[in-house]
Formats: C-alpha cells, structure tokens, sequence
C-alpha cells in the first residue's frame, strides 16, 4: 500500500515539475536574445528572402483577418471550430509582428507562411459554405422565373386568377441570373485555384443578384420584407459587415 502511495506521489510530482516547466518558458516571440538567435539562424539569402515575405505579406494578411472576423461572425456556426481558429491566426499575426519588429526576419517568415496556410484553409472552408448557399438561392431563383414564364402560357382571364407578370420583368430577371450565375462561375473557378478570398467576394455578388431577383417578383411590400428577412444576414455580409452591429440595426 505504502509503495502504491509512493509511486501516485512520484507520478504527481513529475506531471508539476512538467507544468511548472512549460507555464515557465517564454511565449513565441518574446524569447530571450539567445533562444531567439538560435531560432533565427539562417544564411543572408534566407533572411532577406523571409523579411520580403513578412513585409510583402502583410496586407493581404490583415485583409483576410478582417474578412475572416465578419464571415465568423455571420456564419460562423456553419463552420465548425472556425471561431478557435481565427482566434489562433490572430495570435499568430501577433507572433509574426514580434519576430520581425526584433529583426528576427527568418523566424517572421516562417512564422508568416506556417500563418497563410491556416488563413487559407479556414477561408476555404468558409467558401464552401457560401458555395452551397449561392447554389441553393440561384436556383430557387431559376425555378422562380420559371414559373413566371409558365404562368405566361396559361389563360388568366378569369375571375380570381392571378396577374401574370410583365414579360419585361421576366427578362429583367432573367438577364440578373445569367449575371448571377456567372458571378457564381467565377467563385468556382477562383476557388480551384485556392483563391477563396476573392471567391467570397463573387459569392457575395451572386446572392446580391439572387435576393434581388426573388424580391423584384413581389408586389406587396410584406412579402418583400418576407424575403429580405431571410436573407437578412446574407445582405449585410454582403455589404462586408457584421449583422447585428449597432450601423445595420439603424
């Protein structure tokens, strides 16, 4: 019994010691001149090399970190673990800065790129999202119009039938699918090319099309609202905002 004890004593002991250790050692970034020195060995081409990256990189870093913070919080509960996961990217950001501002230029670079990695597979998961929804609104679109143009070919004249909409309207219409879809051509496409920022972009201005289409084949001004309300949160991420913030609820 006594050697049972000892031995969850030990156990316990080493499981503190390992703790203790690893709550003591230096967050990334802020490591002493000689542990960052260690990590930042590498020859002059290598350092320049990084220190392009780091300062190339930037923008279209903090551009998809923005991007990434409005579609979370739009849609985040489509995507599982994303809100983790920006998180991480943000403090990886952070990592990066701290490493070039101390000149550490190849640790900034290799912190830079292990960074674009994730932003691009959390962005690729967010553009599979908006693909299938851009799917779903273009054909409820497309199954729209297509009743609008079958009510064409049945005789309306009698009492109570419901008013056929103007052929013009029709062709409206469809003339903003064809540009919807072809939005939605170019999502696919820049995202073959893991391209999912700008693919965003053009799922975006392929539900604009698609909410607008749907709303343009109703008259009275409640059933307008009926459509805009559900697609209430798309329309503001559309405008590259978070729904629900304090300008979209004006």
């Amino acid at each position: 019994m006594l050697k049972k004890s000892l031995l969850i004593l030990s156990i316990c002991m080493f499981c503190l010691s390992i703790t203790a250790q690893e709550s003591g050692a230096p967050e990334k970034g802020k490591e002493s001149f000689e542990e960052l020195d260690k990590l930042d060995q590498g020859t002059n081409l290598e350092r320049k090399q990084y220190k392009n990256i780091s300062e190339n990189n930037k923008d279209r870093v903090i551009n998809s970190i923005k991007l990434l913070t409005i579609v979370t919080a739009n849609f985040g509960e489509d995507v599982p673990d994303s809100k983790s996961a920006l998180e991480k990217i943000k403090k990886d950001y952070q990592i990066v800065l701290r490493y070039y501002y101390r000149r550490a230029y190849i640790a900034s670079g290799k912190a830079m790129v292990a960074l674009e990695k994730d932003i691009t597979a959390l962005l690729g998961k967010f553009a599979k999202s908006y693909d299938s929804k851009t799917q779903n609104l273009l054909a409820e679109c497309a199954d729209t119009i297509t009743g609008q143009e079958q009510a064409q070919l049945v005789d309306t004249s009698t009492e109570g039938a419901k008013p056929v909409v103007p052929y013009r309207e029709i062709a409206e219409a469809q003339q903003k699918l064809r540009i919807a879809y072809g939005q939605l051509g170019l999502a696919t496409d820049m995202t073959r090319d893991d391209r999912f920022y700008d693919a965003i972009v053009h799922y975006r201005i392929a539900k604009d099309y698609g909410i607008k289409i749907l709303t343009d084949f109703k008259e009275q001004e409640a059933d307008k609202k009926t459509i805009t309300d559900k697609y209430a949160k798309d329309l503001v991420d559309n405008k590259n905002q978070i729904a629900g913030t304090s300008q979209n609820t004006k």
